[in-house]
């Protein structure tokens, strides 16, 4: 701990001397031990699940019929865990205790709002789900704390994928046998975001806006590998023997291959220009990935985590790295083990897959040989 406080001097003094930074290091603080941080996490939740049980049972006996007093109470719980957030930043315990109040306030509320609005239309309606995900975006902005964030725009990914589908799909029958049909589109939409997060993280952090959307780049990778994921799932042609419209819906997954793939392609060129390649191993690397790309373009979350992993890598993000890799394998499992293709044909496009991303690696370590000598 010693030898790293000298090390993080002597850098800044470094930095100071070329005129790179001004004033004092920031006092680095002793992080608390994680089995203390979770011990105390665990007692947060404990006081928050007697404290809600009593709550949530006294509303739900006094107002079960009463949608605008349940709301008013979700309400108050949401604005309570404000308050304990901002009072109490950094206390693990008060921050679980507020998380779990939060949660349940905002639980309370949207029950509420569903049963005022009507429990037998929410899964026809684009309009409810939308002010839910707009509400989740007013959460996002008040609540400071990095993990409700996190939840928020999940929250927010959700909602806008549920309004979303339902206004694609009016009146279709089987609807959600067709769920692949908007998030084949939501997918490289949020696969195009985070990667332009990734490409303009410098400037965020100059601008100090990195913190502040750190938690939402989070969350829209999550969303962006499982919406892919279930893309290439659904993808299936068991809809045609339930509604021919739903089984024409499930063909989807070809444009969301293609849609990640052109994405994968804009950040492999992104990167060629970062790292000044010669052009005629920016081509190379360009037609490998349109090549992998278009092999895969049947398993687009195949493809969506080609791009997560170079993401995670240009970031140096080991979480970003685990979500990518893990993606990467169940999209593999999850391809090979449809039932739209023959084995024949499964095998082809992976072992075909497999040489272009041999040939690129050889290609580029060609070129970095050829540069050192």
């Amino acid at each position: 701990m010693i030898s790293d406080r000298y090390a993080v001097q002597a850098m800044w003094q470094d930095l100071a001397t070329r005129g790179l930074v001004q004033g004092q290091p920031a006092q680095a603080q002793a992080r608390t031990p994680w089995a203390v941080r979770l011990l105390m996490g665990l007692a947060g939740w404990l006081g928050a699940v007697f404290f809600l049980v009593f709550l949530l049972g006294s509303v739900f006996v006094a107002a079960r019929n009463n949608q605008t007093a349940m709301m008013l109470c979700g309400a108050a719980m949401i604005a309570l865990a404000a308050v304990l957030y901002r009072r109490r930043a950094g206390a693990t315990a008060l921050e679980q205790f507020a998380l779990a109040v939060s949660l349940s306030g905002q639980g309370l509320l949207v029950y509420g709002a569903s049963e005022a609005y009507g429990v037998s239309r929410l899964l026809e309606s684009a309009g409810f789900w939308g002010a839910l995900a707009l509400f989740e975006a007013v959460l996002y902005v008040l609540v400071g704390n990095r993990l409700h964030r996190f939840l928020a725009a999940l929250g927010v990914w959700t909602g806008v994928a549920l309004a979303l589908h339902l206004a694609m799909t009016p009146g279709l029958r089987h609807v959600w046998e067709a769920m692949s049909f908007s998030l084949g589109w939501l997918a490289p939409f949020a696969l195009t975001l985070l990667t332009g997060f990734v490409l303009a993280e410098g400037r965020l952090c100059a601008a100090g806006l990195h913190g502040w959307l750190e938690p939402a780049a989070d969350a829209t990778l999550l969303f962006a590998l499982g919406a892919a994921l279930m893309v290439t799932g659904l993808g299936l042609p068991h809809a045609l023997l339930f509604d021919a419209d739903t089984g024409r819906h499930t063909g989807n997954y070809w444009l969301a291959g293609a849609l990640c793939g052109a994405v994968l392609a804009a950040f492999v060129l992104a990167e060629a220009g970062r790292l000044r390649l010669r052009p005629p191993v920016r081509a190379a690397a360009l037609l490998g990935v349109v090549l992998f790309s278009a092999l895969l373009a049947g398993a687009p979350a195949v493809v969506a985590a080609a791009l997560a992993l170079g993401l995670a890598l240009r970031r140096g993000s080991l979480p970003w790295l685990g979500l990518a890799v893990a993606a990467l394998g169940i999209g593999f499992v999850w391809y090979y083990s449809a039932l739209h293709w023959t084995l024949l044909i499964k095998s082809a496009t992976l072992a075909g897959a497999g040489i272009a991303v041999l040939l690129l690696r050889m290609a580029l370590h060609a070129d970095s040989a050829r540069r050192q000598a």
